[in-house]
């Protein structure tokens, strides 16, 4: 969540400097049900405690979560289309620093469950 948050302050530092012209209209939404899928995922995926459960899963949820972002990303662009550029782009740079925060830290559980 903290990510999130610091994101959206960004964003909004940003803003207020002038550095770009207004915010996504999105960034908000965006933010919030990007952590929100990546904490659920995570912590689901955390607990499965067999390999092979743990691979069929982890491609299932990816299957579930693209199919639920191209939902969104689709709603974005026909409510917001003058602003869709950035709502896109945001959602975009945000989709990419969730899921290395999430590839990592599932990487080290993997990584630790190894034997040496």
């Amino acid at each position: 969540m903290a990510v999130a948050v610091g994101c959206i302050l960004v964003v909004m530092l940003s803003e207020n400097q002038g550095w770009i012209e207004a915010a996504p209209s999105y960034s908000m939404q965006t933010a919030a049900i990007l952590a929100v899928f990546t904490i659920v995922i995570y912590r689901y995926l955390d607990k499965i405690e067999k390999p092979e459960l743990f691979i069929q899963i982890y491609l299932l949820s990816m299957t579930i979560k693209l199919i639920a972002y191209g939902v969104y990303v689709v709603l974005m662009i026909v409510d917001d289309k003058p602003g869709a550029n950035s709502n896109v782009l945001f959602f975009l740079i945000l989709y990419v620093v969730f899921t290395a925060l999430e590839v990592g830290f599932l990487h080290r559980k993997i990584a630790g469950n190894r034997p040496h």
